[in-house]
């Protein structure tokens, strides 16, 4: 009887780090910035508070946390890669997991949409609009799932077969490449002109050969641990030098047409700039925290474990457009300027009540999968 494969708890660590990044990055980019920019909600919440000329370090804050949800997406890509790049990959397995999952995940949100309605009594109320969801929407939940799919059949056809002929040298130099075609301008956008979402596809391709080439190699053995921390602290100071200069360009050129050029003065809508799943940042910073965990010294805990298994159940019940409709129900942007420890507080809670929400629909999950399994609902008897 083959032994059960050990789990890397520090590995299954990261994933759950990851998930977090990731609901904190959707709270920030589907419902704190949209209350920010929005002229509408700003409106009916009158929380213009930042619709000044002027530069607020609260708001530096949000763009540091900007790249987040993409460094996660990137780090999940990078894990597989980091195991499946040297093995055959099981796709009928794989695919079953995020069909089963979707599937599930878009039921139940069907179900508490239809909760939610019968709860609210009063429909004629407009003070909250609810998104609620319906069963066509499963069709198009989470664009990260068919991302990761694509990726991974990819590596079944094609990538795993070629990257296991490559010696060192040569594997490096694919994976610079990869990187390259996807960071240059024209190339990428050559790729994006030849069918949407190529560049993106291209620099999944990268982060899962990079798995692997870690993996395989152990590039950063004799890096130390500290270079990895410095090179993270040093592109958020790039993060906020570039925000102040992109801040200071608009609050000039707002003076230049006010004073210079005698237009009326218009609201000053303050914007948090964001990274795109191939930004060079995404990629640095993906790479250092990936291998920083990689270090972790750690016994595999069966917590960990289970709860890190979750982590695909959780990004598709939080990642719709039901849940941010929920979560705009909060006025972000005066806890944000009256009070920022209270607004970081509030952003931890929420993040770690979605986590929490998840983890317990994948539990009803697995039961629900264990029943089906043990009772043979499924299949007629023998």
């Amino acid at each position: 009887m083959p032994e059960k494969k050990i789990r890397s708890s520090n590995i299954e660590l990261l994933r759950i780090v990851a998930m977090l990044m990731i609901i904190v990055y959707h709270i920030l980019i589907h419902c704190i910035n949209v209350q920010l920019i929005n002229t509408s909600s700003i409106e009916k919440l009158q929380n213009g508070w930042f619709n000044n000329p002027t530069y607020y370090n609260e708001l530096l804050f949000l763009e540091l946390l900007m790249p987040l949800g993409l460094v996660g997406n990137a780090i999940f890509v990078m894990i597989s890669g980091y195991f499946m790049a040297e093995r055959e990959i099981d796709i009928l397995k794989v695919s079953k997991k995020l069909l089963s999952q979707l599937v599930f995940a878009g039921t139940t949100l069907v179900l508490v949409s239809a909760i939610f309605i019968y709860k609210n009594t009063d429909i004629s109320t407009t003070e909250n609009l609810f998104s609620y969801i319906r069963i066509q929407y499963i069709n198009k939940m989470s664009w990260f799932v068919g991302y990761y799919l694509i990726i991974i059949l990819i590596a079944f056809m094609w990538l795993n077969s070629f990257l296991s002929k490559l010696d060192q040298k040569k594997y490096l130099g694919f994976l610079v490449t990869l990187l390259a075609i996807s960071q240059l301008s024209w190339s990428g956008s050559l790729l994006d002109s030849l069918a949407t979402g190529m560049r993106t596809v291209f620099i999944g391709l990268f982060l899962y050969a990079m798995g692997g080439y870690m993996k395989k190699y152990n590039p950063f053995e004799k890096v130390r641990g500290y270079v990895f921390i410095v090179i993270i602290v040093a592109t958020n100071i790039l993060i906020g030098i570039s925000y102040h200069n992109t801040v200071i360009g608009k609050i000039q050129t707002y003076y230049y047409n006010t004073d210079t050029l005698k237009l009326p003065p218009a609201d000053f809508i303050q914007s948090v700039p964001k990274f795109e799943n191939y930004s060079f940042v995404v990629v640095i910073l993906g790479i250092c925290i990936f291998e920083l965990f990689l270090r972790i010294k750690m016994p595999s805990l069966k917590i960990i474990n289970a709860i890190a298994q979750a982590t695909f159940m959780i990004y598709l019940i939080h990642d719709n457009g039901f849940v941010y409709s929920i979560w705009l129900t909060r006025d972000w942007i005066t806890v944000l300027y009256n009070d920022f420890h209270q607004f970081v507080k509030e952003l931890c809670i929420c993040a770690l009540a979605v986590f929490g929400l998840g983890l317990v629909i994948y539990a009803i999950y697995i039961i629900l999968t264990i029943l089906l399994k043990k009772t043979r609902f499924l299949y007629m008897k023998e």
